[in-house]
């Protein structure tokens, strides 16, 4: 540190980005910040299926969410169409014995993208939700 005759100068610059601070105390990773792009960009599309843990049937769902993707009111036609989509990969998956609930995920989450892509040419964030009852 050198004193200069404007006060102290504290030698070379380092050049940094944006920090976005959430109120939280503790580091924002770069997955957080990843996220918070995509979701202000692309939007969320949550995927929400109840299956029976035993016999392995579609109880209720596939129930779809959107924040920031498409307005839901005027979509009903699209988020139908996913819908059954979604249903029918899952419905085959578990008839080729597929019962775990990661694997049951995955499946909701493929479908969901490839649909999502195809027809809007976006990428939203997509989170599955398979409940066993």
């Amino acid at each position: 540190v050198e004193l200069t005759e404007s006060g102290i100068d504290f030698g070379p610059t380092v050049p940094a980005g944006f920090l976005y601070v959430d109120g939280i105390v503790g580091d924002i990773g770069e997955g957080v910040l990843r996220d918070r792009k995509v979701l202000s960009n692309e939007g969320v599309v949550v995927v929400i299926v109840t299956i029976d843990d035993q016999g392995g049937a579609i109880i209720a769902g596939p129930e779809i969410i959107t924040r920031g993707w498409v307005y839901a009111p005027e979509a009903e036609t699209l988020l139908g169409e996913a819908s059954e989509v979604i249903r029918k990969q899952l419905q085959q998956a578990i008839t080729d014995g597929a019962r775990d609930p990661e694997a049951l995920r995955k499946i909701v989450r493929t479908a969901t993208g490839k649909f999502v892509s195809e027809r809007t040419k976006r990428r939203p964030m997509i989170v599955p939700v398979v409940i066993e009852v």
